[in-house]
């Protein structure tokens, strides 16, 4: 898969293309990729996400990194990964200009598939309305897809960002089509894990990335491209931090012992056991451990 941003030019000979923001990469995502890479095979063109990033306008909080979601791409099978900056000028393009210039001249594009409620260009002026309308001019073919729901709700970035928020990751997994992870490097921690016989990894979150209700939580750590249960701790660890504002991420593996200190590694969320606290000594915080990792288990 290639991969375009702000530091990359594109231009592609002939290409299906769907249009987007594409945070979580969640049921409705899915499905518009699947359209245009299983078109984009019929007709021998190049299938392309187009992504607008707007990391350089807000400081809202994402679902996934850049890097996650270019492995998630990846995974999804696409040809090309484009990131495009929203920036003053880009958002000062009118939605004739955007789809003359960018998709058209730049992309050659043969066939768009996006929502029902995409919007672009200049004030969000544009939308599928739009693309229709100049479909006819362009020559390209328009493929409007329905919002994906489930259990009667519309599957959205903000639905999934709320239900992580509130620690309900299980629902999160449900519109994501897989459960809400964290990939990142081992790094020291306070090492508590080895005094009861579990091996502990700490990774630090990236700054733009979402954070669930501070707790406990049932995970899968993945290390080397193998899965192993375990329990992991988001939030302050206020027991043994005391007063410093550092959010970790302190994951307890079950039947582990390897060295992973500057591993790569993915901590996959799959339930909430109980809110993070702040014990009164490491003792009653063990024996705390120890009951949360027999939860876990059962």
């Amino acid at each position: 898969m290639n991969i375009f941003d702000e530091n990359t030019d594109f231009n592609f000979a002939k290409s299906a293309v769907t249009l987007g923001k594409f945070d979580g990469f969640h049921l409705g995502h899915q499905r518009l990729i699947h359209q245009t890479v299983e078109k984009a095979k019929e007709r021998g063109l190049e299938s392309v996400i187009f992504s607008f990033d707007t990391a350089g306008i807000t400081k809202q909080k994402s679902i996934t990194t850049r890097e996650e979601r270019n492995m998630i791409a990846g995974r999804l099978g696409v040809d090309d990964l484009v990131y495009y900056p929203v920036n003053e000028w880009t958002m000062g393009m009118s939605p004739r200009d955007f789809v003359e210039k960018i998709l058209v001249e730049k992309m050659n594009v043969q066939y768009i598939v996006t929502g029902e409620d995409f919007r672009f260009g200049k004030n969000r002026e544009g939308d599928v309305q739009t693309l229709k309308e100049l479909a006819g001019e362009y020559g390209y073919e328009l493929c409007v897809m329905e919002s994906v729901e489930l259990d009667g709700e519309k599957v959205s970035s903000t639905a999934i960002k709320n239900y992580i928020r509130s620690g309900n990751v299980e629902k999160a997994e449900k519109m994501l089509g897989f459960p809400f992870f964290y990939c990142g490097q081992v790094v020291r921690g306070n090492q508590i894990g080895r005094t009861i016989d579990s091996k502990t990894a700490n990774l630090i979150p990236a700054e733009q990335k979402i954070v669930p209700e501070y707790g406990v939580y049932k995970t899968n750590m993945i290390v080397d491209g193998k899965k192993y249960k375990s329990i992991t701790n988001i939030g302050l660890c206020p027991t043994v931090k005391q007063d410093r504002e550092e959010i970790t991420i302190e994951t307890n593996i079950f039947d582990f012992d390897s060295e992973i200190y500057q591993k790569d590694v993915i901590v996959e969320l799959v339930g909430f056991i109980r809110k993070e606290k702040k014990f009164d000594n490491i003792d009653d915080l063990k024996s705390q451990i120890l009951l949360d990792i027999a939860q876990a288990k059962f």
